[in-house]
């Protein structure tokens, strides 16, 4: 076994013994089912610590010649697959991780020479009388070999996209590195199968990609692929099981991304791996990359953007245009453009049914609300840290400061035309309250009693928040506002959560810039 050439099942054995180990094994079955055929070409692309590197790893311990891996699979999805034990060990692997490479041949700029003579390498001292020294071509040893062998090589190459991501505005390396990726693939009888891994599509130049004969899947479109991508909800669900961790909680941070047509729940491996080792929820996946590469796309100057984030931070959807994204980090020519970007680093969900992206759960919020506060949106970095005071304040029973508030909010929210609707007024609360989402569930029109409350902020769970009922009233004074929540007794509905409760009413004066509030607790 080399480090290239047939690298053995050593990691994969590393990762069955995790006891976060999720079966996803039936990946090796697609690739069965296309091996040695046209479409034996798979190439998918993932945000980071989603389990890439692992599939890499599992293929490598299935196909690899001179290793015996019977014993790690037994058991698992793909020994009841037909096809099992006609490709087990019985193919050589060429394995690469480009990411690694780079820091192997002195920096991205050699990374195609780098491939070109480690591997030339290993596959020259396995086969020294096919390939001579002065052999120094690597598409040509291959070729060699297969003549010589009379069978081919199964390539399986991890982070193939990073000259894409470190050298983003290097456009000629990245065309010098799919070139050499083309040579390396296309047309070549050696090819048994090919699965590559990334974070981006193949990059597209013009009407055509550079690596056309690889079917793609991706976190835009995944297709049959989906239920390989991160964790699904109820693999979730049995670890939190097993492990005794709160699963309505695993599903508020972690949940959220809709993979495919069928919307299957994904979660991020490494978060809920870390949460359940740690004992504690918490930004995990985001803690490995700094915020400032989210905070570098949302403060492009694109109109509408803002209007957006306020949106997404709400808890709304957003429509997007994935169809013009040109698969790199440098050409980027509009909002749409941002969005698939941030779609494929794992910060925003895509409903590929609706084509809507959205802020996917609570982990994704706090990163977003990290890169608001510190970017070039002063009135959005505004507006977040606000709405953080203004419902400390609202607890406390700050009726001034409320008031004052959900003016400002007010003013900004709605256009001059608008200003005195009666829904522009419940669109500033909404924003003046938009942190809320921190702590509590939103619920809008929530029946209760003899009628409907207009907004109701429900403590997640977690939280030691008291409950929260917002009546909105326009020209009827706040006591006006607080006497309908008492006559239709809105808070029946929250009867069983015990405790005190908080009434909120709000009042708007047409005609004028008066707004007041009136606060008061009472027991559930």
């Amino acid at each position: 076994m080399g480090i290239y050439l047939n690298p053995g099942n050593r990691m994969f054995q590393r990762e069955l013994d995790d006891i976060f180990y999720v079966d996803k094994t039936a990946l090796v079955s697609f690739m069965n089912a296309r091996f040695g055929l046209p479409h034996a070409f798979v190439a998918v692309s993932r945000p980071r610590r989603f389990g890439k590197s692992y599939d890499a790893d599992m293929l490598c311990a299935y196909y690899s010649r001179g290793c015996d891996s019977r014993a790690q699979f037994e058991g698992l999805d793909v020994a009841s697959d037909p096809s099992f034990e006609r490709h087990l060990n019985a193919h050589d692997v060429i394995r690469v991780d480009a990411q690694r490479l780079i820091g192997r041949g002195g920096g991205i700029a050699n990374l195609v020479e780098t491939f070109n003579r480690v591997v030339l390498s290993e596959v020259r001292a396995a086969w020294p009388d096919v390939v001579h020294d002065d052999a120094t071509v690597l598409v040509e040893a291959l070729d060699y070999v297969f003549e010589a062998k009379g069978s081919g090589f199964v390539f399986v190459i991890d982070e193939w996209d990073c000259p894409m991501r470190e050298a983003a505005e290097d456009e000629a390396l990245q065309r010098r590195w799919l070139d050499f990726l083309r040579d390396l693939f296309k047309g070549a009888p050696y090819v048994e199968a090919a699965y590559m891994t990334g974070i981006l599509p193949i990059k597209k130049y013009g009407r055509h990609t550079a690596l056309n004969l690889f079917d793609e899947y991706t976190f835009v479109r995944p297709e049959t692929l989906s239920g390989l991508v991160g964790f699904g909800e109820g693999e979730v669900r049995r670890l939190c099981e097993r492990f005794g961790m709160d699963f309505s909680q695993m599903e508020r941070w972690y949940d959220g991304y809709r993979i495919g047509r069928g919307r299957a729940h994904v979660y991020n491996p490494n978060s809920v791996a870390r949460a359940i080792r740690e004992r504690a929820y918490g930004t995990y996946w985001t803690d490995t990359e700094t915020y400032e590469a989210l905070r570098f796309y949302i403060d492009m100057d694109f109109d509408g953007v803002q209007q957006d984030l306020v949106a997404m931070l709400d808890g709304q959807r957003v429509p997007v245009n994935v169809g013009h994204f040109e698969n790199d980090m440098r050409t980027i020519r509009s909002k749409n453009d941002m969005y698939t970007l941030l779609v494929h680093l794992g910060y925003l969900g895509y409903d590929e049914v609706e084509r809507e992206v959205f802020i996917p759960n609570e982990e994704i919020r706090r990163e977003f609300a990290v890169s608001v506060e510190t970017g070039a949106r002063p009135e959005l970095a505004r507006l977040v840290r606000d709405s953080r005071e203004l419902q400390r304040r609202t607890l406390e029973g700050d009726e001034e400061y409320v008031a004052d508030a959900v003016r400002r909010a007010h003013d900004s929210a709605a256009g001059p035309h608008y200003y005195n609707d009666e829904q522009a007024l419940r669109a500033a609360v909404k924003l003046a309250y938009i942190w809320s989402v921190d702590d509590y569930l939103r619920v809008d029109e929530l029946p209760g009693g003899r009628g409907y409350a207009d907004l109701v902020f429900l403590p997640k769970p977690g939280s030691k928040l008291p409950p929260m009922v917002v009546e909105l009233k326009r020209d009827g004074g706040p006591d006006a506002a607080l006497g309908q929540i008492r006559r239709r007794n809105y808070p029946a509905a929250l009867a069983g959560l015990g405790g005190e409760c908080v009434l909120v009413g709000i009042s708007y004066r047409e005609g004028t810039d008066e707004h007041t509030c009136t606060i008061e607790r009472i027991e559930l």
